[in-house]
């Protein structure tokens, strides 16, 4: 996505939201984060790095972590990462609740506002049934597809990866 193409689509949300930028996070919150996010998407790749890889992911320049709450309640986040939005997601508890058109906009105000040209983001088949829609009437486009076979975490750890997610 390029500036002109970007349609701002998220109303304010009907409670206050408050995103926070975590300018120094450390491994055990945002593995925390991660899992609280992505565990119902079955997001595992970051749970296998190490300590040292992942910490060295976010002290290094170009990146950045917000977090959005709700009071104490975690929302969701969003992470920036050269010219992507590398994660972005919503905590269950406020899926449908028009949260995530609004948060995606804060994701790509923030990513415009650091200078960025161009905006990537990726997506694959067992993300929520409607984040593909949420970010084409974004602006984003398709610039292309591949087919990546990934070890299935509801079989390496079925006392983690329940399903469906609760």
């Amino acid at each position: 996505m390029e500036p002109a193409a970007w349609t701002r689509r998220g109303r304010p949300p009907a409670f206050d939201v408050r995103i926070e930028h975590v300018a120094v996070p450390t491994v055990v919150a945002y593995r925390d984060l991660y899992d609280k996010v992505g565990r119902p998407w079955l997001w595992y790749e970051r749970r296998l790095w190490t300590d040292e890889a992942l910490q060295a992911l976010l002290v290094r320049p170009g990146h950045e972590l917000h977090v959005a709450y709700d009071g104490p309640a975690l929302v969701g986040f969003f992470e920036l990462g050269d010219d992507e939005i590398a994660f972005f997601g919503l905590t269950l508890e406020y899926i449908g609740r028009r949260i995530g058109p609004w948060l995606l906009d804060r994701a790509i105000e923030r990513a415009f506002a650091l200078g960025l040209t161009r905006l990537r983001l990726n997506t694959n088949t067992v993300d929520h049934p409607r984040a593909l829609d949420t970010y084409r009437k974004a602006g984003f486009r398709s610039t292309g597809s591949e087919r990546v076979e990934l070890r299935d975490p509801r079989v390496m750890w079925p006392d983690v990866y329940r399903w469906p997610p609760v």
